[in-house]
């Protein structure tokens, strides 16, 4: 297969008696856009330097409300995927504090090359070390966040959560952890323990949305690392066409 550039940018296929011809953007996730390659290249730079918001790319880059937003969510459920894959340390242990709680991701109204359906993410952050872990659940049921806390959290763990029916403190306790509730529809910190979940709470909002935390979850594992390099090996690794 070789690379012809002019008029027409294909591959086609030098094997006598086949010169089967592949636009550039067949068959990969180019395959779903008509933007320009300069510029999904320009994108996904800019949004590994955190300058993506609708009025930065409509002024710098060109790029609709609706383009925007989309290519933003591209990026993220990329994130998703590799925090999902990615097998990591638990979180908290003896004498540390893990707040926990879960929420739901939208699916998208344009499908076109989606990673993900809608989904449950359960997530949780360690208020001393501020480590966190993002997992995607198939419910929100007592037996599944459950294995997911054991899992993700190390036994010995103190865990605040909210008062969702799934926490059931004495399985969680049983299962080697302190447990605490606090009820939204009383108290946002509760009196008698102190309990909260405004730490990951925070998160969430600091984020304006579910796949925010996601990205900055991924970000965050990054570092210093090149965000650039890595967004584009991991977008190469979990995308998937339709």
């Amino acid at each position: 297969m070789k690379l012809y550039l002019g008029k027409r940018n294909l591959w086609q296929c030098n094997t006598v008696g086949c010169r089967q011809q592949f636009g550039l953007r067949s068959g990969n996730w180019f395959s779903n856009t008509k933007l320009p390659f300069l510029k999904i290249v320009r994108f996904i730079y800019c949004w590994s330097e955190d300058l993506t918001s609708i009025a930065w790319c409509e002024k710098q880059l060109e790029l609709s409300q609706c383009t925007t937003i989309d290519w933003n969510n591209y990026l993220r459920e990329v994130c998703v995927a590799v925090l999902n894959n990615k097998k990591k340390q638990p979180i908290g242990g003896n004498g540390r504090i893990v707040e926990i709680d879960e929420s739901l991701f939208s699916k998208r109204k344009n499908n076109s090359g989606r990673i993900l359906p809608q989904m449950w993410i359960f997530g949780g952050i360690c208020r001393e070390t501020k480590e966190c872990f993002l997992v995607i659940v198939p419910d929100r049921s007592a037996n599944t966040l459950l294995s997911f806390i054991k899992d993700n959290i190390a036994t010995g763990s103190t865990i605040y959560s909210d008062s969702w029916k799934g926490y059931i403190t004495n399985e969680i306790e049983e299962a080697g952890f302190q447990h605490f509730k606090v009820n939204h529809q009383y108290n946002f910190i509760d009196p008698t323990s102190g309990c909260h979940t405004q730490t990951i709470e925070r998160m969430w909002a600091r984020h304006h949305m579910e796949s925010y935390f996601a990205e900055f979850m991924w970000k965050k594992m990054i570092g210093d690392g090149d965000i650039f390099e890595e967004v584009m090996r991991a977008w190469e690794k979990y995308w998937t066409l339709e």
